[in-house]
This record gives C-alpha cells, structure tokens and sequence, in this order.
C-alpha cells in the first residue's frame, strides 16, 4: 500500500512525521512549497505535481483547511480519475460537502471516506487523536490499523456526512467552553480574586473540562504563540457550524455572540495565533 498525503500544515506535518516513524512509505505534496523545507522524507517522495502523487499513491489522505481547496486539489489538477484509488478526507468541513465530494470522486471511479481528527500537534505525537470515520464499514475495518499509528480511538461513527457532523458538534464544544471560561477567568482577575483558587474549585466538579487548564496559562500570559489549532481557522468551523446549526433548527443566538468575540479577537491581529486568543477580545489588556 502506498499512501500520499495532501497538506503538510500545522496538522499535517506531524502526522505525516508520525507516519513515517512507523515505516509507512509516504508520498507527500503541499501548494506551499516553502511548508515542505527541513521535512525528512524516510521512504517516499516529495511532489510539486498533484497529478504525480496520486498516480503514485493507492491511498491519498487529504488534510487541507476548507472545502475549496479540497476541491482545488481534487477537481481543477487535470486528474483524469480515481480508479483503484482511496480519497479519506481528514479536515474539517460540512456534512453536505463530504457528500458531494464523495459523488464526484466515485463518479470518476475512486473510493472514498471521511475520517475527521479530534486532537492536535501534543495528541499525534502521542499517537492520542481521535478518528472518526464516516463510510462503510468495510473502510473502519481496513484501514483501522493505520490510523492507530497516532490514533488509540479509532471510531465509525456512520455514513460520509456523519463523522463530518460529529466533528462540527465537537468543535462547537471548542468554542463555547473557551468563550465561556476565558469570561470567568477575566472577571475574576479584575475583581483581583485568585484563579488558582477558581480553579481548585473548577477541578473537582462536574463543571471541569482538561482543555481549561491547557488554556489557563496562554490566558494569564496573554502568550498564544505557537498555536494547536489557530483562531482564523476556529472562525472557518463556527461559520460551517452556524450554517449547519440553522438548517437543523437549532438556536445558535450564543454562538452569535462566540463569533463576534472571534472577529474582534482577528481585529487585534490574533488570526494566526492559538484560539485562546479570543481571550483578549473577552479581557481587554490594559495599559
């Protein structure tokens, strides 16, 4: 089996790192070309032609940061088809484009299946994300062995559009659990009251979630350098969530809100800097 991977961003580097670490030939192809400098190839080879590495790949795993350029890189590269060819889709995008995605490659003979990631940079080093598969079962049941290389929960969560979802409920959660608590923690320092104390309390009830205290120190700093996952790319899940959000008929009026703290947060130059950034549109640094 030979893999490709298409992305070697903040997520894709190190993925394509841990793959090579466990001996799997990898070719690997990115638009940026300056993203590919220092990157070790162990077996495999780095391509400047789209069309080149999907000939010279059985499986090719798309890590790319929004539908247009999936679709950029799968429909307007001059690729004749896809046959005996996989496509497995590992960003984050709607369900109704991993659908449409998935006809267009099936019509143009390949096989194809969604496996979005729940994690970072410290979770693939650890072989920590979480995969969730959305296609037939018979692609889990394939390819399961291969996402543990930096997975140790691999899950099928059902059809191509299902795992899509679940991602985008998830990173609803992302969201909301940031806003809400970087609100407490900058009320709570400017009523000059202790947050390690908040934190204790936070610990031990049902109220605590581990990503708080991964967050905690960036906010008291005010340090969001070197990002797990940067804040514009934050901002491109919530619009997917709301427009998904709305045609479900749920109210999304708080994630509103969560979306002009975001923009704000840009505003201040935040965009390439870690999420938790949004803290200082919520905790305005003073002079």
């Amino acid at each position: 089996m030979k893999y490709g991977l298409i992305g070697i961003g903040l997520i894709g580097r190190p993925l394509a790192e841990k793959i090579m670490e466990a001996n799997y030939s990898l070719n690997i192809y990115n638009r940026t070309k300056s993203k590919l400098v220092d990157l070790k190839i162990k077996d495999g080879n780095v391509y400047s032609n789209i069309v080149k590495i999907v000939k010279d790949s059985d499986t090719v795993l798309l890590m790319l940061s929004d539908n247009d350029a999936i679709n950029e890189v799968l429909f307007n590269s001059n690729i004749g088809n896809y046959e005996g060819k996989t496509i497995i889709q590992m960003g984050t995008i709607a369900p109704e484009e991993s659908l449409e995605i998935g006809r267009r490659v099936t019509k143009m003979g390949g096989n194809y299946f969604e496996a979005p990631v729940l994690g970072s940079i410290p979770q693939i080093k650890n072989g920590e994300l979480i995969v969730l598969v959305g296609g037939d079962i018979e692609y889990y049941n394939r390819w399961k062995s291969f996402f543990s290389v930096f997975s140790n929960k691999v899950l099928h969560i059902g059809k191509v559009g299902d795992a899509s979802a679940m991602k985008l409920a998830l990173n609803q959660l992302i969201i909301s659990e940031t806003v809400a608590f970087s609100m407490s923690i900058g009320y709570l320092r400017e009523k000059k009251i202790n947050t390690e104390t908040f934190m204790q309390i936070l610990r031990g009830s049902a109220l605590y979630a581990p990503t708080f205290d991964k967050k905690l120190p960036n906010m008291l700093e005010r340090n969001f350098e070197n990002p797990n996952f940067p804040l514009k790319h934050l901002l491109k899940d919530l619009d997917l969530i709301l427009g998904e959000f709305g045609e479900n008929d749920i109210n999304a009026s708080s994630l509103k809100g969560a979306r002009k703290v975001l923009l704000d947060a840009i505003e201040l130059g935040l965009a390439e800097n870690d999420y938790s950034a949004l803290y200082n549109s919520i905790h305005k640094f003073k002079k």
